[in-house]
């Protein structure tokens, strides 16, 4: 039981920094690409809710399926 809220911890920690590495230059050009189409907020929120939506999915994915792999090759 202490092992696997360890790997959860683990796998939280990996996943929240990997984000925050993924999300501040995507951000950065989120901010830019919306400044130079003179987009309006809401349409900018739903620009932005969108690619970080698609992004979260994808990038908790690939993070959950490393972490299954290694729980199975330690069996």
């Amino acid at each position: 039981m202490r092992t696997m809220k360890k790997q959860a911890f683990k796998e939280a920690v990996t996943d929240t920094a990997l984000a925050a590495a993924i999300n501040m230059p995507l951000n950065y050009v989120l901010i830019a690409t919306a400044f130079s189409l003179q987009l309006s907020a809401i349409q900018s929120t739903i620009m932005f809710t969108t690619v970080f939506t698609i992004f979260a999915i994808v990038r908790k994915y690939y993070i959950r399926l490393h972490f299954e792999r290694r729980r199975i090759r330690a069996c």
